[in-house]
Formats: C-alpha cells, sequence, structure tokens
C-alpha cells in the first residue's frame, strides 16, 4: 500500500484540526479575504474543508492523484487539482493567502516555497500548520516498526524549522504560535493512523499483522479505563507575509 493508495485509510484516521488552530489560521489570513486561498499539499482535503466551513475561498494542491481523488469526493472546496508544489500552475499573484497543514516538511525546498510566494498577492499570508507529539507516540511507532524494519523516511522533520524557511525565503513579519491539545484515540485509530504514516509503505505484507499486534500492546497499556489512548500534542502556526512590493 502506498502514500496514495492509503487514502481513504488517512482521510478516516487523521483528525481534523481544533477549532482553536482553525480560528488562529483564519484570522492571520482575513476572513473577508474576496480572494481564493490555495492549500498546498492539502491531501484528502482535511482542513482545506474545514477553512472553506469558516467562508474562505480554497483550492487545494497536492501530488498524490489518489489523495485528491479522495478530496474531491468530499467536496466544499472550490477545486481539487493535482500538482507538485515546485509547479504551481497558476498565474502570479493569484490567491489571498496559502496554507500548509501537515505538509510543508515535503516541500520546504527554495524551488517550491519561491513557486508559492509567487503565486501569492502583495501582502498576502502564507500559514504553515504542523502537529507535533508532546509525548512519545510517534516515537513508538518508529521504535516499533523499526525492530523489523531498516527504517529510510523514520524522522521525515529532522533540520526542519518553517520560520527560518520562510523567512530565508522572503517572507516579512514572520509569527509563530503553539497551541496544545489532545486527540482521543481508540487502539484500532491509533493503530490505523501508524499505517496511514508514510513510513508504513516501507512495511513488507508479511510482516504488517506483527507490527500492528504490538502497536496494539503498546497503545492499549497506556489507554484510560475507557480504552481510549490520549495523544498529546503540541501545534505549531508558523506565518509570514508576502512583502507589498514583491
Amino acid at each position: 500500500m502506498s502514500f496514495g493508495e492509503s487514502a481513504a485509510l488517512y482521510n478516516l484516521t487523521r483528525q481534523a484540526y481544533p477549532s482553536e488552530v482553525i480560528d488562529r489560521v483564519v484570522t492571520i489570513l482575513g476572513a473577508s479575504s474576496e480572494h481564493p486561498v490555495l492549500d498546498v499539499g492539502c491531501g484528502t482535503g482535511i482542513a482545506t474543508r474545514q477553512l472553506a466551513e469558516r467562508g474562505l475561498d480554497t483550492v487545494g494542491t497536492d501530488i498524490d492523484s489518489d489523495m485528491i481523488e479522495e478530496a474531491r469526493l468530499r467536496g466544499k472546496a472550490r477545486m481539487y487539482h493535482v500538482m507538485p508544489a515546485d509547479g504551481l500552475d497558476f498565474k502570479e499573484a493569484s490567491f489571498g493567502g496559502a496554507t500548509a497543514f501537515g505538509a510543508f516538511h515535503w516541500f520546504s525546498d527554495e524551488a517550491s516555497v519561491q513557486t508559492i510566494l509567487r503565486v501569492l498577492r502583495p501582502g498576502a499570508a502564507f500559514v504553515v500548520v504542523n502537529k507535533n507529539d508532546a509525548g512519545d507516540f510517534r516515537d513508538a511507532i518508529v521504535k516499533i516498526v523499526g525492530r523489523h524494519v531498516a527504517l529510510r523516511q523514520a524522522h521525515p522533520k529532522v533540520r526542519y524549522q518553517p520560520a527560518e524557511i520562510l523567512g530565508s525565503n522572503g517572507f516579512q513579519a514572520i509569527e509563530s504560535t503553539v497551541l496544545p491539545t489532545v486527540e482521543q484515540l481508540s487502539a484500532e485509530q491509533a493503530i490505523a493512523h501508524a499505517r496511514s504514516m508514510r513510513l508504513w509503505e516501507e512495511v513488507p505484507v508479511v510482516l504488517r499483522a506483527t507490527i500492528e499486534a504490538e502497536l496494539g500492546d503498546y497503545v492499549r497499556r497506556r489507554s484510560n479505563a475507557s480504552g481510549i489512548f490520549e495523544r498529546k500534542l503540541e501545534v505549531t502556526v508558523v506565518s509570514g507575509h508576502k512583502w507589498e512590493q514583491c
């Protein structure tokens, strides 16, 4: 199962962003903007839909056609496109804002960031949002899977500093906010979350049942009396604006 082939699973297991996170993003973007907002690396459109529900005119892009197909089935955005971040096929200054939810570490290279900058209107904001584990959930997944598989993509966010990346690529007025939150997961949801991660592509089919059993043991030992595992998170919201004269 590839990352794209897991689109339906991804959509079912990845939880929506807390309302306070969306509030913060909408405030930065400016909810009354008359221009559309571009959600880059939108995946199955989870956050794209949340922004659309707040009245923003949203357009989603992702490099993965299966993810975009799933997003189109869910609707709400104006449109979705299969498109890489370094090849956004839009006219210059087309968008009144841009976002990247949980995906910027995959396209934080200079070519992609400069392309995002190009399609923004002067003064528009680019908002980068990431969920970061405040506990050991992700590290535990990597450790358990790593017992069986020599992982190549265990830590994609190593040396990933979005504020520095935006600043070094011409964005101005960089701001960063951290919002703590907790996701409530059943053991089945926690295991499905691991299966929706990109590292799962590296797990041979013959090993998946064994690894899922070990993940289940880990989660159940840490669940409360109701069988709920609490995943502690810090959601970072980093933003920068395109200089008015860019």
